[in-house]
């Protein structure tokens, strides 16, 4: 026998006010025993969709941004695990536009404008406060300064500090035994 998702009562066939008898497939779909534990059920902390999601959210938002106290009629909801389906209390911040950009992309600056510049060069950084090109060679290569370059008719991988190139240093062979 099937019970009631909320309050775990079974559940019975109801007799509707024609004075019909609720048939045994509609009992097997439904989940709920009444009304109220409906209700219940359907206002948990989680959503299945992103647009009821975010409805639920900007339920709970604030009148001001939690980070800079900015006022605005266009305030955002930030999930702090970055889970759209978490909606409980303590996830969710109220947040500006530009407070909200920052905590998605810590690689801007506090004004906001240009993006912080990469560790080993101007260029504006990406990821990991690295810009594409050394980003690339972190994931290619394993290092953000490691380059192919030919020598003779050969491409060795290097590494570059600064000043020089160097080979790049190659892991330990492993021991027989």
């Amino acid at each position: 026998m099937q019970s009631c998702k909320v309050c775990g009562e079974p559940l019975r066939q109801k007799r509707f006010s024609s004075g019909v008898l609720e048939s045994p497939s509609m009992l097997k779909r439904r989940m709920y025993c009444d009304q109220s534990c409906m209700a219940k059920g359907q206002q948990k902390d989680r959503c299945s969709s992103p647009s009821h999601s975010r409805m639920k959210a900007h339920r709970q938002a604030m009148a001001a941004c939690e980070t800079c106290g900015k006022m605005s009629n266009r305030l955002h909801v930030h999930h702090k695990d970055e889970d759209w389906s978490n909606n409980s209390p303590s996830n969710l911040m109220t947040l500006c536009a530009s407070c909200h950009r920052r905590a998605h992309s810590p690689n801007f600056t506090e004004t906001g404008g240009q993006r912080v510049p990469c560790k080993h060069c101007n260029a504006p950084s990406m990821k990991l406060g690295l810009c594409a090109t050394h980003l690339t060679r972190l994931r290619k290569f394993g290092h953000p300064l490691a380059k192919k370059r030919k020598i003779g008719s050969d491409w060795v991988l290097m590494l570059h500090n600064g000043r020089s190139w160097s080979p790049f240093p190659s892991l330990p062979e492993p021991q027989a035994g």
